[in-house]
């Protein structure tokens, strides 16, 4: 009976494993706004994942911090660009995204928030931030129609406070170059991770095989 409990114990945790690796790969799951004319930070905890209805993925989508942290999507009709938008920006504000899933423990990826700025909210997310195993790419993004509406439901005012509009100030993020793509040095960084998971959950699953053979074998040399 000994043998069956540890077979047990071992394919649970290879299940454990198993499941470890998804949970890692989540969005955000709280998001922290600062900024002028705000009494309190306002803070959004819940589902950051893009499509789960909740404000905080809402906010996620929009603000572009998705492209940020795994790189521009070739389908999507906006990305991230490298040039400065043209006109005022307005007030700044900042949004902290904790992102649960780091190699340490959870990941910070901060935007600069711009959500009066001529045409529409805009965003800057600066490069290098360490963001699940890989780094940032920096850039500017414009949020797509809607966003405003967005930013105002989760309590950012709906004028620009007192403020003289600023100009675009972030320095933009550094050009893509062959054998310096900030992009791929993410997905290279992130591919390493999540091999090192996997490779874990075969190790398990390796031991545990071994493990039970070796018992099952006693078994019958002792029956």
């Amino acid at each position: 009976m000994r043998w069956r409990a540890l077979a047990v114990a071992a394919v649970v945790g290879v299940i454990v494993l198993g499941t470890a690796s998804p949970a890692l790969a989540k969005g955000p799951d709280q998001a922290t706004i600062t900024g002028p004319g705000l009494s309190h930070p306002i803070v959004l905890a819940g589902n950051g994942e893009p499509g789960s209805g909740e404000k905080l993925g809402q906010l996620s989508d929009d603000s572009g911090v998705f492209l940020a942290m795994f790189g521009n999507d070739p389908s999507a009709h906006q990305a991230l660009t490298t040039k400065a938008p043209s006109g005022p920006l307005g007030p700044k504000y900042q949004i902290a995204f904790r992102v649960p899933g780091g190699m340490t423990g959870p990941d910070t990826v901060r935007q600069d928030l711009y959500p009066f700025a001529s045409g529409g909210p805009i965003t800057y997310t600066r490069s290098g931030q360490p963001s699940l195993g890989g780094v940032t790419q920096g850039g500017w993004y414009r949020g797509p129609a809607g966003f405003a509406n967005v930013l105002n439901a989760i309590g950012l005012p709906k004028a620009a406070a007192a403020q003289p509009a600023v100009a675009s100030t972030p320095p933009a993020a550094a050009p893509v170059r062959n054998g310096s793509d900030p992009v791929g040095h993410a997905a290279g960084k992130s591919a390493t991770f999540w091999i090192a998971i996997f490779a874990s959950v075969a190790a398990a699953c390796i031991v545990g095989a071994v493990a039970l053979a070796r018992l099952r074998r006693r078994g019958v040399a002792g029956a």
